[in-house]
């Protein structure tokens, strides 16, 4: 399921296989949904509000054997 996220503090890099994407506070990432990332945060802890939508029960993520 999409999700969305808006950088409440601090700084975080998303790696993908397409290159790095940094984020300060203040800014919004919508997540990578059928790709593996990671999240780099720097010196200072990053304080992240998530939004998910869907359903009561349904998975917000999947095993990595997945992806495919």
């Amino acid at each position: 399921m999409p999700s969305a996220g808006y950088v409440l503090a601090g700084e975080l890099t998303i790696e993908k296989r397409d290159g790095p994407r940094a984020l300060r506070a203040g800014q919004l990432v919508a997540e990578t949904v059928r790709g593996i990332h990671r999240g780099v945060t720097g010196s200072e802890p990053v304080v992240l509000i998530v939004f998910y939508p869907g359903a009561l029960g349904l998975s917000v993520s999947m095993p990595q054997g997945d992806l495919t």
